[in-house]
């Protein structure tokens, strides 16, 4: 605690508060710089983030997978339903279900087995049921102390036996079914000393019967492929035949170039703006003494204002939009080997809309419908050569070389030490800094220092100068 004044009458602390206030104008223009350079670095990271937006959907456009789409319909779904794939190939076929495929089931009546309370009467003695199950021999133990729901439990826990089991209290039956469909979905019992099922049993299930265009055949399974569509039986009906037709899913393909196409505007249109932000000269970033003089409303009002124009102008965010805007405008063998987007109904604005794409909706669904595999390759081609590389590519190479640019200028939040050329720049700023306050505080301890020994000498002059007073005093007495 420093008590200034004592002698002089002079406020030490404020006067010092002032000298010192002019002595740290350099401090805090060096800070603000640094701040400045902060934002510039967190700006960059909000573009390079909006960046890896679309450049994750550009890859998805690269792949055949986004426009292999296809649609299955079926006539009557209630008793074949359908669902398309990737790999379905276009065209109908039609199905007649003659009987379902089923699972092997048994049925028994436990009532003679089993007490009131639910456990096995066995009379102290344990026994045991041996099943084949899916990979070897699979025994079941009873003993008194376990209950129907327990053997039940025991049943449907074994995965190894293929088969699941069935309770039902108020018939006192227990039921087991297969898991799986078809002939081969059995249940076999080895060895039964607790008497539920007759020895030797097998009981196996049944394929489906269906005709197949006109061919007669059967499958295990209530569900399979016909050419890459996912084909559902749900009701046997001898006579009445579903017709399934399987066509390329127009609209899914044209939402998913829609969603790329609003991405890409999105963020162009957001970028454009960014480098077209007006720079506010009159605001900088706050100093802490400054900062404590407003509220909170006051400093984010301040801050949006000093913020605006970080990137004004630069040049790379500039180039990277004019990189995408030549992507786009790069010759792409088309459509019956012509050279346009136009041609598939995308086209870019006018010259004041800065690159944003259009997209003519009954143009681009009719290329789909008319030529989908050469509007796949628009996006998709993997050549080396002029117009061989497709437009999803040469945007998502334009994006992965501007976002290296940009980590190389501003880093990453996710990397712990930022080895950029801004993260250099602010730790140079920091170390700077650091030194000018260690230089500030010596030059506040010297001036306290002076203005302590002044006030020592003050104190000193008083004192002889009481002196003097009280010798002459005495002397005129």
């Amino acid at each position: 605690m420093r008590i200034s004044g004592l002698s002089s009458g002079i406020d030490t602390e404020a006067l010092l508060d002032d000298i010192m206030a002019a002595e740290r104008i350099p401090v805090d223009r060096l800070f603000q710089q640094k701040v400045r350079m902060e934002w510039k670095r967190d700006a960059y990271r909000d573009v390079n983030g909006q960046l890896l937006r679309l450049r994750n959907l550009a890859f998805d456009m690269t792949l055949q997978g986004t426009y292999q789409r296809r649609t299955a319909a079926s006539s009557h779904e209630s008793l074949v339903s359908a669902e398309a794939s990737g790999n379905s190939i276009d065209g109908s076929f039609n199905i007649e279900v003659k009987s379902l495929a089923t699972s092997a089931t048994y049925v028994y009546n436990v009532a003679g087995l089993v007490n009131e309370d639910g456990k096995f009467v066995l009379e102290g003695e344990t026994r045991t049921i041996e099943f084949e199950g899916v990979e070897g021999t699979e025994t079941i133990t009873i003993t008194e102390d376990d209950t129907i729901e327990t053997f039940v439990n025991t049943i449907n826990q074994n995965k190894n036996l293929g088969f699941s089991a069935f309770y039902d209290e108020s018939t006192g039956k227990i039921a087991f079914t297969t898991k799986e469909t078809g002939a081969d979905a059995k249940i076999e019992v080895v060895e039964d000393e607790l008497g539920f099922f007759e020895q030797p049993l097998e009981i196996a299930g049944k394929d489906a019967s269906v005709v197949i265009n006109g061919v007669e055949t059967t499958r295990a399974s209530n569900t399979f492929e016909i050419n890459g569509t996912r084909v559902t039986l749900h009701e046997a009906r001898e006579g009445t035949t579903v017709r399934i037709n399987v066509t390329q899913d127009v609209d899914a393909v044209y939402d998913k170039i829609k969603e790329f196409v609003d991405l890409y505007n999105e963020i162009v249109g957001e970028l454009n703006l960014r480098i077209r932000e007006p720079v506010n000269k009159d605001y900088g970033p706050l100093t802490d003494a400054e900062r404590e003089a407003m509220s909170e409303k006051q400093i984010e009002r301040w801050e949006e204002a000093a913020k605006s124009g970080l990137l004004r102008s630069d040049r790379m965010v500039s180039g990277i939009l004019s990189e995408l805007r030549m992507a786009f405008g790069a010759v792409v063998k088309g459509i019956e080997g012509k050279s346009s987007l136009g041609q598939m109904g995308i086209k870019t604005g006018s010259w004041y809309e800065y690159g944003v794409l259009h997209i003519d909706e009954a143009k681009l669904k009719e290329a789909l419908q008319e030529h989908g595999d050469e509007v796949a390759a628009l996006f998709t081609n993997n050549g080396t050569g002029e117009g061989e590389l497709g437009l999803a590519r040469r945007i998502t190479k334009v994006l992965d070389d501007g976002m290296e640019r940009i980590v190389s200028t501003a880093g990453k939040a996710s990397i712990p030490y930022d080895q950029s050329y801004l993260g250099e720049q602010i730790r140079r700023y920091e170390t700077r800094i650091d030194d000018m306050e260690e230089r500030l505080a010596r030059v506040e301890q010297r001036y306290w220092n002076q203005f302590i020994a002044m006030e020592k000498a003050l104190s000193e002059l008083y004192a002889q100068s009481d002196w003097m007073y009280q010798q002459l005093t005495a002397l005129q007495g």
